[in-house]
């Protein structure tokens, strides 16, 4: 991952699937007033925030294979 993490600051605000699981890394965070979605984000240091997009990243993967028109199914 590059230094630049403002390409995710979409999932602050909702899941690009839809309906966001019970285990969405970015869930917790979510819960805050939109404002204060960023200022959270922000402070966070940068292993925490490799760590919500490794997980989003996998969730999105995983989910994707489930859909109706992935090859395997």
């Amino acid at each position: 991952m590059g230094k630049s993490y403002t390409n995710y600051y979409g999932l602050i605000f909702n899941c690009p699937v839809g309906l966001e699981l019970e285990s969405c890394e970015f869930k917790n965070v979510r819960q805050y007033e939109s404002k204060d979605r960023l200022i959270y984000y922000e402070a966070l240091n940068t292993a925490e925030k490799e760590k919500l997009i490794k997980g989003h990243q996998k969730c999105l993967s995983a989910r994707e294979n489930k859909t109706l028109f992935h090859e395997s199914q």
